[in-house]
């Protein structure tokens, strides 16, 4: 059985919301015959651990490497981009030749969210003007692996989204859809 990584903010989310999340994900992974790997299953004794960051860093590339495949949330988190580290860890499995797919419940181009479609932003640095879901490496690298990147409804707002509205189901069964036909 073929093994998917869940990357996303969403190990920062509240218990009470990301585990009923992560089921969601699981069982839909499960319908398509994939297995979820949840940095979340990690078993770490972070309060024990000389260095916890470390810990759980290595602890997630353990699971990715273990991985056939990655599904990335990448719902603009904290700011108008994708959570940084769900970045590196979809660059580190394209790196590795695997299939990425992603979602985000985010509508607006990622150029319109950071200078309102201005060729530049506050500072006068340019902008990527392609009207992507987020920074071309992103959108180009997941279609590049063989995955897609799938967008929902919600216009962007400054205050960023809330847990609750940072995951769809449809987009993540879209993103599974896609996984599942490759293994």
């Amino acid at each position: 059985m073929a093994s998917i990584y869940l990357a996303g903010p969403d190990v920062f989310f509240p218990d009470t919301i990301r585990n009923p999340i992560e089921a969601t994900k699981k069982a839909i992974l499960a319908e398509h015959g994939l297995e979820a790997l949840s940095p979340c299953d990690n078993d770490l004794d972070l309060d024990t651990a000389s260095s916890p960051a470390q810990l759980i860093y290595d602890a997630n590339r353990n699971l990715m490497n273990q991985a056939d495949g990655l599904i990335a949330n990448l719902t603009p988190f904290r700011g108008p981009s994708a959570d940084a580290g769900t970045i590196f860890e979809v660059g580190y499995m394209i790196a590795q030749n695997k299939l990425v797919a992603a979602y985000t419940t985010c509508t607006t181009p990622y150029n319109q969210r950071v200078s309102c479609g201005a060729d530049t932003d506050a500072n006068g640095s340019l902008v990527e003007g392609f009207g992507l879901c987020d920074n071309l490496m992103l959108d180009c690298g997941i279609e590049a692996s063989g995955g897609v990147f799938v967008s929902g409804s919600l216009e962007w707002r400054s205050e960023g989204f809330t847990p609750e509205e940072s995951f769809d189901e449809d987009l993540f069964r879209k993103a599974a859809e896609v996984l599942s036909k490759h293994f």
